[in-house]
């Protein structure tokens, strides 16, 4: 790889309003085998995209960091754009027992003779791909230091592979994401998030993601589920949305859940709505498979309810489709 080879219209690529004459640029190279694959059923939202876009044409310097709730879509959003741009990913999903070593690479045991195992961040750097580092607030922050002169643009020196040098190809970008902006679970309602030291964090843009707004997914029902009546995909949202405001604690006279809808689970929810039609009452069935059996019993009571004042006559009698 070397430049970006290929002018995208933004209109087409990413199916938005915008005017025919933003354009973006990819890879014209379809065929390499860490392009993520694509899903033709996501819906781009303009200010997230715009985000990522202006990051990826120009990080002068920065990484890029998306915060918000689990199930809002920010791990799933540069995969689809890399998807979209052909861009190859490397990717790795942090925990508390991840070591910088995890990221950079090791030697390994390979066919009877030890080798060096160049880690993602290593390929990433080196071939131009995007690097994806997932859950990033539930790494030890001390693992994260070795990421500092990365960010500061410096060279990757892997000592443990005889110094090699790994300088940053002009195609490498680094992107992370959390379910906190660095600081901390404040909330209660992540367990093992760590707060990031602010030095490290002053080298990200960051990009707050929320919950889709009604009209975006509906446009995402609509691609995976056309089949169910407009009325239903329009209640099932209602209701994922009241479960959502009381997860994040948008009502405080209520009692808070600690489990909410994610558009995946949505998803999840209408699909199964279909497929088990037949069902004595198919919305509650595909609830409970899609979300309710993973909920504590007086949470479990609480979801239910919201769904049967949402969907009124239409949740009792079971007509889902």
């Amino acid at each position: 790889m070397t430049h970006r080879d290929q002018a995208l219209a933004v209109r087409t690529t990413f199916n938005l309003d915008v005017p025919a004459e933003v354009i973006t640029a990819g890879f014209a190279d379809t065929q390499n085998p860490h392009v993520p694959n694509r899903d033709d059923g996501y819906v781009f939202r303009r200010e997230t995209l715009r985000d990522i876009l202006s990051f990826l044409d120009d990080p002068d310097g920065d990484g890029l960091y998306f915060s918000g709730h689990y199930g809002a879509g920010k791990t799933t959003l540069p995969y689809q754009v890399a998807a979209r741009l052909c861009w190859p990913v490397q990717s790795f999903t942090a925990h508390s027992r991840m070591e910088f070593d995890d990221l950079v690479g090791t030697w390994k045991l390979v066919n009877g003779t030890m080798q060096f195992l160049h880690g993602p961040l290593a390929v990433a750097m080196r071939e131009g791909h995007l690097f994806i580092l997932n859950e990033i607030d539930r790494a030890d922050p001390g693992q994260l230091a070795g990421l500092h002169d990365v960010l500061e643009g410096h060279p990757l020196v892997i000592a443990t592979n005889g110094g090699e040098v790994i300088r940053a190809h002009e195609n490498f970008r680094f992107i992370a994401n959390g379910n906190s902006m660095g600081s901390g679970d404040s909330t209660g309602l992540y367990q093992g998030v760590n707060q990031l030291d602010i030095a490290f964090m002053d080298r990200f843009r960051v990009v707050e993601v929320d919950y889709p707004t009604e009209d975006v997914e509906m446009m995402i029902l609509q691609k995976k589920t056309p089949e169910l009546p407009e009325e239903i995909r329009r209640n099932m949202i209602r209701v994922a949305n009241q479960i959502r405001r009381l997860f994040i604690g948008g009502e405080e006279s209520a009692t808070p859940l600690t489990i909410t809808m994610s558009t995946r689970a949505l998803c999840r929810w209408a699909k199964l709505t279909l497929v088990f039609r037949n069902a004595p009452n198919a919305l509650a069935y595909a609830l409970n498979q899609s979300l309710l059996a993973k909920a504590e019993p007086e949470q479990k009571i609480a979801i239910e309810q919201i769904a049967r004042d949402v969907f009124g006559s239409t949740w009792q009698q079971g007509e889902a489709a």
